[in-house]
């Protein structure tokens, strides 16, 4: 038997190496039999142990941990991987760097705070065009010095398959304005910002869904999936009104986003499909579709609008900024079990099932 020394300079035995590395344990499930957000439940359910300074870790926008002066640091992070989220022979590099950012200032938003510094990890193909990433860079710096974002740093490595792109964002604000998924109640109305499935109908036509649209309606259908404008001006505003219960961005599509407010809250929700905001170029778009796109503007993720709760009696401090902002109510929260309804104008309703974006069903775009 040999011997090594530790850090504390006492000898520690090496016992024998030979069989497995690690405990063979039988096999729980796949993650296509999961899913992302089993796993995170998964994950969550055995996270490290919380400290002072961990207002919230697992299963919201961002983590928030506590600083002095009653201030919170918020760090979020997000990948983009070629052949899921992107087509490089496709994909102008430019915007990729802008939604590399976006999405991640979305997360910020939608706590209502304000962006700081961001981390870039990459791992790249050796026979990758510097000049290729060089135009990703000038994308998203563009759209850091719109929002008085630093780029201080980060990591590059080889891969060897596709091209990999991850950044980690932080953000401050006070810690009384922060807005979580929790926080909705019975009575609260549901509000979101913009307008619902443009995202998810631009992806369609950078597919090859040619439908017979204008040009102009193909271009504003492409600039929002290609660059969605995170909202973090409209998130801090009303994360400041004091009338928000809950809010969250839409990554994944109302379907599915809303159903994380509605199981962390322990509540149901009502969507009124009447009231669904939907652009003309989108509307163009449904009509001259097939059938498979039909409910793009409540399944269709990436549109990165806001979506929140509103407490009944503060409905008016919301709505004041409707004229500014463009925000809508689409319903209203009811007690249950997490449970989604979609009301038609005759107020029958259709429970809806979670039919957003998900990595490993196959399922959404890639």
């Amino acid at each position: 038997m040999r011997s090594v020394t530790a850090y504390t300079d006492i000898p520690v035995p090496i016992t024998d190496l030979s069989g497995p590395p690690f405990p063979v344990e039988s096999p729980v499930a796949t993650f296509g039999e999961i899913g992302e957000f089993g796993f995170i439940e998964r994950i969550g359910a055995a996270e490290m142990p919380r400290t002072a300074r961990v207002r919230c870790g697992i299963g919201d926008d961002c983590a928030v941990l506590a600083c002095e002066n009653d201030r919170v640091r918020l760090i979020t992070s997000d990948l983009m991987v070629e052949g899921v989220h992107f087509v490089l022979e496709v994909s102008d590099p430019r915007w990729l760097g802008h939604k590399l950012l976006a999405v991640n200032l979305s997360d910020i938003a939608a706590m209502g705070g304000e962006p700081r510094e961001a981390l870039i990890s990459l791992a790249i193909h050796r026979d990758l065009d510097v000049g290729y990433m060089e135009r990703v860079y000038r994308g998203l710096r563009e759209l850091a010095s719109r929002f008085g974002v630093n780029v201080v740093g980060g990591d590059t490595t080889r891969s060897t398959g596709p091209l990999v792109m991850n950044l980690t964002l932080t953000g401050e604000m006070d810690q009384d304005r922060v807005c979580y998924r929790s926080g909705a109640s019975p009575g609260d109305l549901i509000y979101v910002s913009g307008t619902l499935g443009d995202s998810a109908a631009g992806l369609k036509l950078a597919q090859g869904d040619d439908v017979g649209l204008s040009e102009e309606d193909r271009k504003f259908l492409l600039f929002r999936h290609q660059r969605p404008q995170p909202r973090v001006a409209l998130g801090q505003a009303l994360a400041a009104s004091g009338a928000v219960t809950a809010m969250l961005d839409l990554s994944d599509g109302v379907a599915s986003d809303l159903r994380h407010i509605c199981r962390q809250s322990g509540v149901s929700a009502v969507i009124d499909g009447t009231a669904i905001p939907v652009s003309p170029a989108f509307r163009r778009f449904r009509g001259l579709s097939d059938a498979g796109t039909r409910n793009l503007e409540i399944s269709g993720g990436e549109d990165y609008e806001l979506l929140c709760t509103v407490a009944h009696g503060r409905r008016d401090d919301v709505e004041a900024l409707a004229a500014r902002s463009g925000i809508s109510r689409i319903g209203r929260i009811e007690a249950g079990d997490g449970r989604i309804y979609l009301e038609n104008a005759q107020g029958v309703r259709t429970e809806l099932e979670a039919r957003g974006f998900e990595h490993f069903s196959g399922s959404g775009a890639p």
